[in-house]
């Protein structure tokens, strides 16, 4: 079994930091098979503050990825076969909604995502893993696995927080919040 270290709800994943204090209540993955193309919306991101360090550790990560590019913050390795690798972070109504996007030439390279293809079937799939709360629009539920037609554009939600154990609920704070002091 591979191990899959691009967690896309964990931003700092995409630049393989390990520990990243930074997480997305919700992700959409949209997959543009035509144009080999990726993007990953990230929302509602938000750390757990158990200490005032939490909260320094918080501020230095978001700091570092925010401006990733000015600090020339290098990819997670599992990433370099992607191309035109980028990331936004759009700042609405006081909404912070990272959105990261980048190019593939090889359908096999989607394995370091977590997304398979099967060529005979022209046919992509992703685990169901049950406490991601995955859903889709366009996918379909076979077994322990989400399945999607090849030929065309296809996307999937995770919800990874949602059943989130009370005592992190309590320590559980938006981003937005800690960027306010």
């Amino acid at each position: 079994m591979e191990q899959i270290k691009i967690i896309f709800f964990l931003l700092a994943s995409f630049f393989g930091i390990e520990d990243s204090k930074i997480a997305a209540d919700k992700n959409t993955v949209t997959v543009y098979p035509e144009d080999h193309k990726i993007e990953i919306v990230q929302e509602h991101l938000f750390t757990i503050i158990q200490t005032e360090k939490d909260t320094a550790l918080t501020l230095a990560q978001w700091g570092q990825l925010v401006k990733w590019k000015e600090n020339k913050l290098p990819w997670a390795k599992e990433l370099e076969n992607f191309t035109n690798k980028e990331v936004t972070i759009e700042n609405k109504e006081g909404t912070i909604a990272p959105r990261i996007s980048f190019n593939y030439t090889d359908e096999n390279d989607l394995r370091a995502l977590g997304i398979w293809y099967n060529k005979e079937k022209n046919q992509y799939s992703i685990n169901n893993v049950p406490r991601e709360n995955t859903s889709s629009e366009n996918g379909k539920l076979e077994g322990n696995y989400w399945t999607f037609d090849g030929g065309s554009t296809f996307s999937f939600t995770n919800e990874a927080f949602v059943d989130l154990p009370n005592e992190y609920k309590k320590l559980k704070l938006p981003i937005t919040e800690i960027l306010k002091d």
